[in-house]
């Protein structure tokens, strides 16, 4: 194999990495979300006033049973990828959609918002892993709107 083809092999397994966050969240899907992250690994969200938590801990808040959520969608875009050895820093803007069932009949609350990721990622004998994953928020709305799809 030539260095442009473990280049590209590397790239494609760092974003695989990347979007199993975003899979593994929106889906519930936590057999997915593990396979993301190092054992030693922190996601932190101070930099939007949020908490600095282990993927552990954060999958089982989010895994709680929860009668109000509808769905979660996080699709990143704009990454960039630096590789140095072994290690690699990318940088990915993503966009979020939530819902979740209002009070009111027929209606729901949708959150979005944008915001950026800042990825640490190192090889392991299974493949390329994050072992640390800063989020920050660019923007956010919150509205109540007619639910155009019943569940």
């Amino acid at each position: 194999m030539n260095d442009t083809d473990t280049e590209l092999q590397d790239r494609i397994g760092i974003e695989a990495a990347l979007r199993g966050y975003a899979y593994g969240l929106d889906e519930r899907r936590w057999e997915a979300w593990d396979l993301v992250f190092t054992e030693d690994a922190i996601i932190d969200f101070t930099p939007m006033g949020g908490k600095r938590e282990t993927p552990a801990q954060m999958s089982a808040r989010l895994s709680a049973p929860d009668p109000a959520w509808l769905f979660a969608q996080h699709p990143l875009i704009n990454t960039v990828i630096e590789i140095d050895g072994d290690e690699a820093r990318a940088f990915s803007d993503y966009q979020m959609e939530t819902g979740r069932r209002a009070e009111t009949p027929g209606e729901i609350i949708r959150v979005s918002g944008g915001g950026s990721y800042i990825d640490l990622l190192r090889r392991t004998g299974d493949g390329w892993r994050v072992y640390h994953r800063s989020v920050s928020l660019k923007w956010r709305e919150r509205r109540q709107v007619k639910d155009e799809i019943s569940r």
